[in-house]
C-alpha cells in the first residue's frame, strides 16, 4: 500500500447514515479500497471520463496515488470513483445494507473473502454507515493480507513461467540439432549403403564355381580369390546390418524428443487415435511371425502409423514410414526401399506420383511390391498374416 495509510484506523459508531461517500471514509482506507476494488479497466475508464492524460514516465504507482488523494477531496474525481464504484457493486452494497447485526455482516465478509469475491464485499463493508469498527478492521487485516499472498504468487508464477520457457527452447534446440544430426546421418548411411550393394552386385557378378564329390578341382589359384571374395561379401552383409540399426536408434530418438516437445493435449489426442485404430484388427487373423524383416509402409494416414507399428512389431517385424513426399523428402524414399525387405502401398492415400515411383524403385531392385487397396488397419493385417504363407505378400494384392 502506498505512504498515504497509516498504521491506526478511526472508530466507527454505530447508527450513523446508511452510506459513506467516499471522501467522508476515513483516508486510512483510501489507498486498499483504490488497489482492491477499482481494476485497470476502471482506472482507465476514470482518466477518460476525466480526460486525464499520464506522463510518459508515468508508472502505475503514480497513477495509484493520484486517485488515492483524490479520494479524500469532495472533488470530480472523488465522486466519479464513488459513482463508478456503485454501479459496480450494486449488488454487494444492497448485500450488505439488508444486514442489521454485527454477527450477519461478518458472515457475510467471510462468504465473501472464501468465494473470491473480495472487491464488492470490501466496498459494501466501508461503505456502509453503520458498520461496526471489529467488522472494518477484519475487512481491512484481510485485504492487507491478501495482497502479500498474491504478490508472492505472482512472483513465484513469474519464475515459473520464465523456467517452463527457457526449458522449452532449450528443447526446441535439441531437437532440431537431433533433427539436422539424424538427417545427415541417414543421408551417409544411405549413400554407404548404395556404394555396399553396388559392391555385393559386383562380387555376385563374379562366378563361383561349386564344389562337388566328383567334380575336378579348380585351379589352385582361384581358391584363394574365391574364399577372399565370399568373406568380402559376409562383411559386407554385416555392415549393412549394422548400418540399418544405426538408423532405427537415430529414428527412435527423434520421436522421444518430438514427444517431450507436444504438449499433453496432443499426447492425449495421439493416444486417442491410436485407440480409436485398435478395434479395426480385433476380428482379424492370429500375428504371424514375419522373421524379422522390414516393411516400408509408403503413403497412408499418419494417426494409423503407431497402430501399424505395433502390430509389425509384435510378429517380429520392423516397420519402416515414408509419407509419399508431402512431409518427407523424396530423396531418402530410394535408401528405404533398399533397406527394406517388403513394400506396401496403400492406393487409396498416397499419391499417383510417389506410387509409381516407388513401384519403379522396387522393380529396379527386386524388392516385392504389394499395392493396398484401402489404408485400414484390417487390410494391413490381412497383408501381414500373408506374408507367413508365401513370404512375400503377393496373396495379399488381391484383397
Amino acid at each position: 500500500m502506498c505512504e498515504r495509510c497509516r498504521k491506526t484506523v478511526p472508530s466507527c459508531v454505530l447508527g450513523q447514515a446508511k452510506r459513506r461517500k467516499l471522501w467522508t471514509i476515513p483516508t486510512e482506507y483510501h489507498c486498499s479500497i483504490v488497489g482492491t476494488c477499482l481494476s485497470s479497466e476502471d482506472v482507465a475508464w476514470l482518466c477518460r471520463r476525466l480526460k486525464l492524460v499520464p506522463t510518459a514516465d508515468a508508472r502505475p504507482y503514480d497513477i495509484h496515488r493520484y486517485f488515492v488523494e483524490k479520494a479524500a477531496e469532495d472533488g470530480p474525481e472523488a465522486r466519479l470513483m464513488h459513482k463508478r464504484l456503485d454501479e459496480t457493486f450494486a449488488v454487494a452494497v444492497k448485500r450488505f445494507a439488508r444486514e442489521t447485526t454485527e454477527e450477519g455482516w461478518m458472515a457475510l465478509w467471510t462468504a465473501a473473502v472464501a468465494s473470491g469475491d473480495v472487491a464488492a464485499a470490501y466496498w459494501g463493508v466501508l461503505s456502509h454507515g453503520a458498520m461496526p469498527d471489529a467488522v472494518r478492521v477484519r475487512a481491512f487485516a484481510d485485504v492487507h493480507m491478501l495482497s502479500h499472498i498474491m504478490g508472492g504468487e505472482n512472483r513465484r508464477q513469474l519464475r515459473e513461467n520464465r523456467d517452463l520457457a527457457r526449458r522449452c527452447e532449450e528443447l526446441t534446440a535439441r531437437l532440431t540439432k537431433q533433427e539436422r544430426a539424424a538427417a545427415e546421418r541417414l543421408a551417409e548411411k544411405d549413400a554407404r549403403v548404395r556404394e555396399l550393394e553396388t559392391q555385393l552386385a559386383t562380387q555376385r557378378a563374379t562366378p563361383v564355381v561349386a564344389e562337388t564329390p566328383n567334380a575336378p578341382k579348380a585351379p589352385s589359384g582361384r581358391a584363394p580369390g574365391q574364399a577372399r571374395l565370399l568373406r568380402t561379401m559376409d562383411a559386407l552383409h554385416r555392415r549393412v546390418a549394422s548400418e540399418r540399426m544405426r538408423a532405427r536408434h537415430a529414428e527412435a530418438e527423434v520421436e522421444r524428443l518430438r514427444r517431450l516437445l507436444d504438449p499433453p493435449t496432443m499426447q492425449n489426442h495421439r493416444r486417442a487415435a491410436a485407440s480409436n485404430t485398435a478395434p479395426d484388427t480385433a476380428n482379424t487373423v492370429a500375428p504371424t511371425d514375419l522373421g524379422g524383416r522390414a516393411i516400408l509402409y509408403v503413403g497412408g494416414r499418419t494417426k494409423s502409423l503407431p497402430h501399424l507399428r505395433a502390430a509389425v512389431e509384435t510378429r517380429n517385424g520392423c516397420l519402416l514410414h515414408h509419407d509419399g513426399g508431402f512431409e518427407q523428402t523424396t530423396r531418402c524414399l530410394e535408401g528405404l526401399v533398399e533397406r527394406a525387405d517388403v513394400v506396401v502401398c496403400p492406393i487409396d492415400c498416397v499419391s499417383h506420383d510417389a506410387c509409381l515411383r516407388v513401384k519403379g524403385l522396387c522393380r529396379r531392385m527386386g524388392k516385392p511390391f504389394v499395392p493396398m487397396r484401402s489404408a485400414g488397419a484390417t487390410s494391413f493385417a490381412r497383408i501381414l498374416h500373408s506374408f507367413g504363407h508365401d513370404g512375400t505378400g503377393e496373396e495379399a494384392a488381391h484383397h
